[in-house]
């Protein structure tokens, strides 16, 4: 975890800790927009947009360790400051897209309403929504471009880790592949696999299928359950997090692996348990 250049190891815990965790926050924002769960829509739409907010601007040497929380009207307006001309500050209709179903207001009235509408206030019913037509283009819109800037933007392609998607910009800054690739994603997605109708053949299925406590008919406990339900082993997951402290308290600490663990610290939030442990294994590198 540490025998990689200061830049991967940036990038691959700003996808753990950011992207990948945006990414199902995405999946399920458009399942509660699809299934007309609207505040549970707003809620994880507001989230993808700040992690994916938060990953490309700690890429780009901005903490989002304090200061920002929730608020995504704070972190893009930090985003277009540090992002410049590729900042994301408008989005256009899709030539595919009927008129009817998209709005010309300026980009950051929809910020303001996603950081109004997904406040984590909605999440105890105490703020009201609204619904427009456009609102879910909108969002996927925005999500896609912000997702293309998880990159540090001077970061030399190729020079930090290979990507065989983008040889003829070997050599140049990511900057050039946003700029010239308009419809690349730096970073592949991983969406869930499988089939919507295992549950049965209504969304109040989810509720009754394999319930015992709230139990509505036979059916309902009969029905073969996937693995996910009823695993023959049960499953487990480590968090980058422990595995990097797992490594770090049984390794001697290199110069290079206290650069790395010494930016995460100062980039993000991780909890005070968490942060006093890491700086009781880490050596402190005094200032220059």
């Amino acid at each position: 975890m540490f025998d990689t250049p200061l830049n991967h190891f940036k990038s691959v815990f700003a996808h753990k800790f950011f992207v990948a965790p945006s990414d199902r926050n995405y999946f399920f924002a458009r399942f509660a927009k699809t299934y007309g769960i609207n505040e549970e829509f707003w809620w994880q739409a507001l989230q993808t947009i700040e992690k994916l907010l938060k990953a490309g601007l700690i890429l780009n040497g901005v903490s989002v360790k304090n200061g920002y929380n929730h608020d995504i009207e704070k972190l893009w307006s930090k985003h277009k400051e540090v992002f410049g001309d590729l900042a994301v500050t408008s989005l256009r209709r899709p030539d595919k897209l009927d008129e009817r179903f998209w709005s010309d207001r300026p980009l950051e009235s929809f910020v303001a309403r996603v950081n109004q509408m997904g406040h984590p206030d909605s999440r105890y019913g105490l703020l009201s929504y609204s619904n427009s037509t456009g609102d879910l283009f909108k969002f996927d819109q925005l999500s896609f471009e912000l997702r293309r800037r998880t990159i540090g933007l001077d970061w030399i392609v190729g020079e930090d880790f290979p990507d065989d998607r983008l040889t003829e910009f070997y050599g140049q800054p990511y900057r050039n592949v946003i700029a010239q690739r308009p419809e690349h994603q730096i970073r592949s997605m991983k969406a869930p696999k499988g089939s919507i109708g295992v549950i049965g053949e209504d969304l109040e299925d989810v509720i009754h299928s394999w319930n015992f406590a709230y139990f509505r008919n036979d059916v309902d406990v009969n029905r073969p359950a996937p693995p996910s339900v009823a695993p023959q082993m049960a499953g487990f997951g480590n968090s980058y997090l422990y595995l990097l402290w797992n490594e770090i308290k049984d390794t001697e600490i290199t110069d290079l692996a206290s650069e790395q663990v010494t930016w995460l610290l100062e980039s993000i939030k991780i909890g005070r348990d968490a942060e006093g442990e890491f700086k009781r294994i880490l050596p402190v590198n005094p200032p220059n």
